[in-house]
């Protein structure tokens, strides 16, 4: 950042985050990607107990390893092709197909793989260089006094290169990826490749990412609260209508642990079981979508640091993508554009002004940033 009003700037953006919690688009799309990851992980789950109940222990091994890579693939593609919807529509950018986007974020796992490897260089290269360090501080009496430098030294670039991958690098690299950034420039951007490391480089991502953590735990409180305790009391009110086990009041609130208690095995024993594995499945759907939430709002906040920390927001564009065209008018029914003497007169308070969406025509509010109905980017009004 250039100044420290455009830091405070910055760390305000990532209030606006929230917002990202009402694209229906991106909501669907992880959603979707997580369905995807359970059905593709439980085939080979299912495959691999049949061949642990046959004795064929190592084909069970195989599968289970094989069913916990698809799933985690699965779920790493979605939350790629996510963050790409959000960081297009962040910027105002046209939103890719789901094919095209779903794509990209395939393609970008390699590049999160070349960044951890490249920490992990990083990481013993420093243990190498301290290592020797430190025995040639075993040295006598020079060794005492080259110690006094060396522990303060090392113990500042011990915990800058910690905080650097751990709150700007891994959470970072990602949005940098999303934008069009390669490998070296993300790094060249995030302070690890030409650029030192220093303490207050650090300090403005280190405070915003902080402040996004705090905001996603709130939305994921909220929304937990929300779906489980309506959970709860619709379980337990199943449970008495239907006659599915005594106590279901842990298994409505939690992710189907109860179906384990004497209720659950009381329900298995009386025929009863197709009802405890349907609130199983249910309380697990319904966990999935308590957790999107949060998500989108992380991913939406790690867009916004980024793009503060590289200097992009609302100043450039991607090193790999052109500009967006201006928007200078608000969005409204019409789609003919001003004249030149219109946008060049006086702004006028547009307190009456509606907006809507271009895609599905929903009414919007002037802050919007996503149309709650589709997910369509809206231009915001000056």
């Amino acid at each position: 950042m250039s100044s420290s009003k455009d830091a405070i700037r910055g760390s305000l953006v990532v209030l606006e985050a929230v917002d990202a919690a009402r694209n229906t688009r991106a909501f669907l799309l992880f959603l979707g990607s997580a369905v995807a990851a359970l059905v593709g992980a439980g085939i080979f789950l299912a495959i691999a107990s049949v061949a642990a109940a046959n004795g064929v222990y190592v084909l069970a091994g195989l599968f289970t390893f094989v069913g916990w890579f698809v799933g985690m693939l699965i779920t790493a593609t979605g939350v790629s092709a996510t963050g790409k919807t959000l960081m297009d529509q962040i910027q105002r950018r046209p939103v890719l197909s789901v094919r095209d986007v779903l794509t990209f974020g395939l393609m970008t796992l390699p590049k999160l793989a070349a960044i951890f490897l490249i920490e992990i260089a990083i990481f013993v290269c420093f243990l190498v260089i301290l290592a020797i360090v430190l025995f040639i501080c075993k040295i006598p009496v020079v060794g005492a006094l080259l110690y006094t430098v060396v522990y303060p030294i090392a113990s500042v670039a011990g915990g800058v290169l910690w905080f650097s991958f751990g709150f700007v690098v891994n959470p970072l690299a990602a949005p940098a990826f999303w934008e069009g950034y390669t490998v070296r420039q993300t790094l060249d951007v995030l302070g690890v490749s030409r650029k030192a490391f220093n303490i207050g480089r650090l300090l403005p991502p280190v405070v915003q990412l902080l402040v996004l953590l705090l905001i996603a735990g709130i939305v994921a409180f909220i929304t937990s609260a929300i779906v489980f305790s309506g959970s709860a009391f619709v379980a337990t009110m199943g449970s008495a209508m239907i006659g599915f086990g005594r106590n279901f009041f842990a298994m409505g609130s939690g992710f189907g642990l109860g179906a384990m208690s004497m209720g659950g095995l009381g329900g298995m024993s009386d025929g009863l079981g197709g009802y405890v594995l349907a609130t199983i499945v249910g309380a697990s759907i319904l966990g999935a979508i308590a957790a999107t939430f949060p998500l989108l709002v992380y991913l939406a906040g790690t867009c916004s640091i980024f793009l503060n920390l590289a200097g992009t927001s609302d100043e450039a564009s991607s090193p790999a993508l052109p500009p967006a065209a201006p928007q200078s008018v608000p969005f409204g029914p019409s789609s003919k554009p001003a004249a030149p003497a219109v946008i060049a007169a006086a702004p006028t308070p547009a307190t009456n002004v509606q907006f809507h969406c271009a895609q599905c025509g929903a009414r919007a509010e002037p802050h919007d940033v996503f149309c709650g109905e589709c997910g369509a980017d809206l231009p915001r009004g000056e």
